[in-house]
């Protein structure tokens, strides 16, 4: 019983809890940009929201789902999502780094566990690329005050 609960801690958090993390994160960067703007815009949140809740389940419901199997290594395509996260950042109004740069963490998180080192640079790959965006909208509310 403790092995049980000794596996089940290391797996924290969940899939479905990092794709929640990923969607919330997503969600209130999207909140600062909307709601510093003269105007509140519902619908650029709505479409946010529903842009990475969307994306958050493609990606944490078909690639890392599959890249997390016990046989699979993870840290390619944390690697990839990772990239695709510092990719994302001058379009960070669309909610994808993120999904893609918690997807990264996850993965690279899980691949360090599994004892390969590349797990760590994925990580930070993915956490770098989450501050960026981050970074970016606080450029974008600096620019309107």
């Amino acid at each position: 019983m403790e092995a049980a609960a000794a596996t089940r801690d290391e797996s924290r958090p969940t899939l479905v809890e990092a794709a929640a993390i990923a969607v919330v994160i997503s969600t209130a960067l999207n909140a600062l940009g909307v709601f510093t703007e003269v105007e509140i815009h519902w619908v650029n949140l709505l479409v946010g929201f529903l842009t990475a809740s969307v994306a958050a389940a493609i990606v944490f419901g078909w690639f890392v789902r599959r890249a997390s199997r016990p046989s699979a290594r993870g840290w390619p395509t944390g690697l990839v999502f990772a990239v695709l996260a510092l990719i994302t950042v001058p379009a960070f109004w669309s909610g994808l780094p993120p999904v893609f740069g918690v997807a990264a963490i996850y993965l690279g998180r899980r691949a360090w566990r599994a004892g390969s080192r590349m797990g760590i640079a994925v990580s930070l790959l993915g956490a770098v690329a989450i501050v960026l965006d981050a970074g970016a909208y606080a450029t974008d509310v600096a620019t309107r005050v």
